[in-house]
């Protein structure tokens, strides 16, 4: 019963957080769901999100840029872990799953930022505004 209840309280939240953001909740499900599945899906979703207001360009870069860092770096380990006899099998199998998993992260990190956006930066004394007197 407690399952049951927080399951359905979490997809209420899903199903409120989808309307009230539905370029937001495409993109992350592009890119999270789509991208592992069939790869150049998450060009979808990340065209989507650079479309975002709700995030900025750190978000941005944190969410598209590294998954794609992140898959270059994948088969560069491919490759160097490889030995010299089937280096080329090892680094598709590590690009393969790299590209699949690299997508997924980047969404959620997007989909956590959605939940908590970034506080302004306090004003700093002496730039704060005065009231007159």
């Amino acid at each position: 019963m407690v399952l049951r209840a927080r399951v359905s309280r979490q997809l209420g939240r899903l199903a409120t957080w989808m309307r009230r953001r539905p370029l937001e909740a495409v993109a992350v499900v592009l890119m999270g769901i789509g991208g592992p599945i069939f790869p150049p899906v998450f060009l979808i979703g990340a065209t989507l999100a650079l479309a975002s207001e709700l995030w900025d360009g750190r978000d941005k870069w944190i969410g598209l840029a590294l998954p794609v860092v992140l898959t270059v770096i994948g088969l560069a380990v491919g490759v160097a872990a490889g030995g010299r006899a089937h280096w080329m099998h090892e680094s598709w199998v590590y690009l393969d799953v790299v590209s699949r998993v690299a997508p997924a992260l980047g969404a959620g990190y997007l989909a956590w930022r959605c939940q908590h956006p970034r506080h302004p930066a306090p004003v700093p004394p002496f730039s704060a505004p005065r009231r007159a007197s």
